[in-house]
């Protein structure tokens, strides 16, 4: 059984925000101090109550990540 979830980042006021740049990247970016993190290799998706989604056995390494309550 996969232990794969859906992960979101944890609310509006959580410091970070997921962009999808022209090159396809999807780049986690700290909107207080401005440094990025290009995500490779995620499963992602867009949904309306939160945003983009990542799709792993465990939350990235960066930003704060909570398990998608919907799934």
């Amino acid at each position: 059984m996969s232990k794969t979830k859906w992960w979101v980042l944890e609310g509006p006021d959580s410091g970070f925000s997921l962009e999808e740049r022209a090159t396809g990247d999807l780049v986690l970016v700290n909107t207080r101090t401005s440094e990025e993190h290009t995500l490779h290799g995620y499963v992602w998706k867009h949904a309306p109550h939160f945003g983009v989604q990542i799709m792993s056995e465990g939350p990235p390494p960066y930003g704060k990540w909570v398990e998608n309550p919907e799934e």
